[in-house]
């Protein structure tokens, strides 16, 4: 969250956001991008506590999990695949696999190799301004820096025993229980 909100040109956000709306003939609600405070443990707080209705922030907890809903809606059928980062990390050859199969893709078999290795973080971080996702659009300051780590989770080095309740107790209060296992892998 902080790498890629300090790494965001929140105005570039917004009229890609805007242009993209235009598209279907929607003029979205103003969007909101709340003040950067200087504690990382503060400024998770004000992400995961945020109320700001989904349409009207950049970010929150709420909003990703709003978001994740719409996906999880979709009806049976629906071009729409799920796919999450830890699975893809853990096996990436046969997530990529999967979904080449869902989409009816045939892949030659002599080409998955050179395909897995250009979906690996480190390649994807070496061609960023071509996988960053919105790179043209001039959202992310530095396109490179969106490959920021590659890890998940990195939020709960923040908390402690009580903080950890607390998330669990904010996160299941307004997010669907499918969805928020999806999200944390069960392990929430």
């Amino acid at each position: 969250m902080d790498n890629h909100r300090a790494n965001m040109d929140f105005a570039a956000f917004v009229a890609a956001r805007n242009a993209a709306a235009a598209i279907d003939g929607i003029t979205p609600e103003p969007v909101t991008s709340p003040p950067w405070v200087d504690s990382a443990r503060q400024r998770f707080w004000a992400w995961v506590d945020d109320d700001t209705p989904p349409t009207e922030v950049a970010s929150s907890l709420l909003r990703t999990l709003h978001h994740l809903q719409t996906f999880w809606d979709a009806p049976e059928g629906a071009d729409v695949v799920m796919l999450h980062f830890d699975d893809l990390r853990a096996d990436l050859e046969s997530q990529m696999r999967a979904l080449a199969d869902r989409l009816a893709i045939t892949v030659p078999e002599a080409r998955w190799p050179e395909l897995v290795s250009a979906a690996t973080f480190d390649e994807m971080r070496a061609r960023a301004a071509l996988t960053a996702p919105n790179a043209q659009t001039g959202i992310w300051r530095d396109n490179e820096r969106f490959f920021h780590r590659g890890t998940s989770g990195q939020w709960r080095d923040l908390l402690d025993d009580d903080d950890l309740e607390r998330y669990r107790a904010r996160v299941k209060a307004i997010g669907p229980d499918a969805v928020v296992d999806w999200a944390h892998r069960g392990s929430l």
